[in-house]
């Protein structure tokens, strides 16, 4: 006698087996979008970091380069550094003695440092909002606080920071706090 039965699968065997893949083969196309996107993320998180730390570094180098040097005008003396919410202008140390250095913002939040009386861009990042600020004593205070401008002085800041969205201000002290005689 013969048996009726075939080898093989039925039709409902081959169905589940396909949707159990399918279904399997979905999780796992998931799981590779979401490591990618989060690979990406974690690239461009770093990659912002490498930016600010770099951006510190040169900004710490800059003002701890600074000098005081003293200009007179008929009526009074001041000190050679300007600052303002965008931007801080003043001497340091340069390769062939002091020259005018600037930190300057733009539109686009880029932070430019440019050294010399043509302003020879020394680098640039892209960083985010961002603000300058200056602790001290304006002429006619008498109590050290932040201030937005810092213009036409007879002392240096005690203290420069630079703010940046999503991260920590930069907080640097200038080498020599002096006031003009």
């Amino acid at each position: 006698m013969k048996d009726n039965l075939q080898d093989g699968f039925t039709l409902v065997e081959l169905l589940i087996s396909l949707s159990i893949l399918s279904l399997f083969s979905i999780l796992v196309i998931n799981g590779i979008n979401t490591g990618v996107v989060g690979s990406n993320k974690i690239s461009e998180k770093m990659e912002s970091i490498e930016t600010v730390q770099s951006l510190d570094r040169l900004f710490r180098r800059t003002i701890s380069a600074l000098i005081p040097i003293e200009i007179s005008d008929d009526d009074d003396s001041k000190i050679y550094f300007s600052g303002e919410k965008d931007g801080i202008t003043f001497m340091a140390q340069g390769e062939n003695g002091p020259q005018r250095y600037a930190i300057l913002s733009d539109k686009e939040n880029m932070i430019s440092f440019s050294r010399g009386v043509l302003q020879k861009t020394l680098n640039t990042y892209q960083i985010g909002p961002h603000h300058f600020s200056y602790f001290g004593t304006l002429a006619g205070e008498h109590k050290a606080r932040w201030h937005r401008k810092w213009k036409d002085q007879t002392n240096t800041p005690k203290l420069v920071r630079l703010t940046i969205n999503n991260f920590f201000p930069i907080t640097v002290k200038p080498p020599r706090h002096i006031e003009a005689r």
